[in-house]
């Protein structure tokens, strides 16, 4: 049986005004939450074969912690 995981993008910074949306990145409570969302991942043993993402900064850093706790492959996260 196949399982789809849906992920939110962690908490993101209103911190840097000039910044466009895209380019918002990670609070340090989003960071903390993405590396427990990743923990919590890696304990019930989930080991996706594809990895997408928005490639909107706060997005890709998200995808990209949950993927290094879990132990997938960052190169192979797909940005869409």
């Amino acid at each position: 049986m196949k399982t789809l995981y849906l992920i939110r993008h962690a908490k993101s910074s209103w911190d840097y005004p000039e910044l466009e949306d895209f380019e918002r990145p990670l609070t340090n409570r989003g960071r903390k939450s993405a590396l427990l969302m990743g923990t919590i991942l890696k304990e019930l043993k989930a080991a996706p074969d594809l990895v997408i993402s928005s490639p909107a900064n706060r997005a890709a850093m998200t995808a990209r912690m949950i993927a290094g706790e879990i132990h997938y492959p960052l190169e192979k996260i797909k940005y869409s």
